[in-house]
């Protein structure tokens, strides 16, 4: 594979699958990155686990600048994810987190072709690591297509173009911890 590198196989994610059960208004807490005209994002609903500081959320543009992230109140409801994020840091060896943020994809739903390029997170945070929690999903990068299973966690260039299916019959949940490696 060129576009994929599978980090970890067969990561235990029932602790967190529990905690999100119990959780469930958690989902799409702050729904505006499925709801700007043009997104690629639509058919998903998101949770913030660490991303920057809400009040500094006035509009999109506000996103695409430089910041730092923060633990949202989504991180104490989900200890589950202390080790799944910090254990990851140590395996690629990352220098700082960036944002953690879950995302649910229903079964047929898709996330659109697009690149994350142009905004600073995404260029900044080099080590973008997606665990799939519960369901599978095929992502395309360019021309290659990868299947992400759960107890997996995969990373690609989040720069290029990139998209997701669903073609399961369960919600695809899937952890995004964005790093900076050097």
């Amino acid at each position: 594979m060129r576009h994929f590198v599978r980090i970890a196989d067969g990561i235990d994610t029932l602790p967190l699958q529990l905690e999100l059960t119990r959780n469930e208004a958690l989902w799409d807490a702050l729904p505006t990155r499925r709801l700007y005209e043009g997104t690629p994002h639509g058919a998903m609903t998101d949770i913030y686990a660490r991303y920057m500081p809400e009040a500094e959320l006035t509009d999109l543009a506000v996103r695409r600048r430089e910041h730092r992230n923060v633990w949202w109140p989504a991180w104490h409801a989900l200890p589950a994810l202390r080790p799944l994020v910090f254990g990851l840091m140590a395996r690629v060896q990352a220098v700082e987190l960036g944002s953690v943020l879950l995302t649910r994809l229903p079964p047929g739903g898709e996330i659109l072709p697009h690149s994350d390029a142009g905004s600073w997170a995404p260029e900044w945070y080099n080590a973008k690591c997606h665990l799939t929690v519960s369901g599978s999903a095929l992502v395309t990068c360019e021309d290659e297509v990868c299947r992400f299973d759960t107890g997996q966690i995969w990373t690609f260039d989040n720069l290029k173009i990139h998209a997701i299916a669903n073609d399961g019959d369960v919600d695809r949940v899937v952890v995004i911890v964005s790093m900076r490696a050097e």
